[in-house]
This record gives C-alpha cells, structure tokens and sequence, in this order.
C-alpha cells in the first residue's frame, strides 16, 4: 500500500503557510514582558498565566516527541534529525517543511539505533499519551476558556504557539496515516482518528518492524 503523499503534501504546505501568515500578519502584538510569561510558562505559574495557555504551552513538547517516534525511521533525504530536534524551538515553522518535502518513498530504517528504538517503542507512545491526556485534563479542570481568550488576544507568544499546536495536531494525524501505509499495517481503526490522542494511541499499538 503506497502513502497517499501528494495530497498530503499540498495539506503540510498549506497548514505552513497559514501558520507563517498568521503569525506575521494577524496575531496579536508581542506581550511586553515575554520573558516573564516564558518563565512563567515553564514554570506553570497558573496565577500569570492560565492553566490552558500551560497545557498548550506543555503539548509542543509531546508531539514533537511523537515525531521523533515517526520521522526518525526515515532513510530519504533530506535527513530528518535536524527538523525534528528543531520542532522542540521552532514547532511547525521549521517542520511542516519537511513534512512537505520528505521522501516516503525510500525504505524505513530496518536496524535503527537504540535512542530511536526506545522512542519509536510502545511503551513511548503510551506515555505521550498518558502525558496528554493529564495535560488536556488539567486544561479542562482548572482552566478558564475565558481567560485563555483573553490571553490569546493579548500575546503574540501565545497566540502564535495555540496555531503552532492546532497545525501540529493536524499534521501529527496524517504523518501517522502515512506511517501506518508504509509499513503495510491494516486499515486505522476509528479511534485512530481521534485529534492528538488518535496518533498517539497509534503509536502505542504499533507493531515493531521485526513484529
């Protein structure tokens, strides 16, 4: 079964471009004190910013690991260390361009080395997973939709990184797709299409290449 990779493509190019063009021209001026909000992000100081805008904030550290999961069997040029690793700064800014461009056409690592074994493994997805799903509860229980609105209208940082994870969840789900075609297994269940939990579900029952 080929991945179905054309329109995929054209869909990575377009969720680029509306990332780049949102973030240059309709979001929100920058907050005066980013580096206090930063801190406070990473801090999740749920009194400066809204535990929302922390589980937001947290999720860009979960799917690119799901990427790595994917992205690091590939034997294609370009190479994918380098987008992957970069998806952890810069998210589907440096990304989706891959995405775009890769080659998926080219075999899958058949003896990949222990870091990507450990991360592509089972027990990996299952733990994305369960990180999501505390992240996305915490989100909904002490979050304030409100607030977040607030927040979103008012930081360019935050603004900017809720488009980032909206377009890195969209593309999550079909580098998934593609993934699954290439390594011949059966058609995805209907909870594979879950947003963000559907791919990393996925991850947690995927059979290994030697499986």
């Amino acid at each position: 079964m080929k991945p179905a990779t054309h329109g995929y493509r054209l869909l990575y190019t377009l969720l680029w471009l509306g990332l780049i063009g949102y973030w240059l021209l309709l979001s929100p001026p920058a907050p005066p004190d980013l580096l206090g909000e930063l801190v406070a992000l990473a801090l999740a100081d749920s009194a400066r910013v809204d535990p929302i805008a922390i589980a937001v904030f947290n999720l860009l550290g979960v799917l690119p690991t799901a990427f790595l999961a994917i992205l690091l069997f590939d034997t294609g040029r370009p190479s994918p260390w380098p987008f992957a690793i970069g998806a952890y700064f810069l998210g589907g800014i440096i990304l989706l361009p891959y995405l775009a461009f890769r080659d998926c056409g080219a075999p899958l690592d058949p003896a990949p080395g222990r870091f990507v074994r450990v991360v592509g493994s089972r027990t990996a997805g299952w733990i994305l997973l369960a990180i999501a799903l505390v992240l996305l509860g915490f989100a909904v229980v002490a979050g304030s939709p409100a607030d977040f609105a607030d927040q979103l209208a008012g930081s360019k940082f935050i603004a900017v990184m809720t488009a980032d994870l909206i377009a890195l969840t969209i593309a999550l789900q079909l580098a998934a797709d593609t993934d699954r075609r290439r390594r011949g297994l059966p058609l995805s269940p209907a909870w594979q299409h879950l947003p963000l939990l559907g791919p990393l579900l996925y991850l947690g029952t995927r059979p290994a290449a030697s499986d």
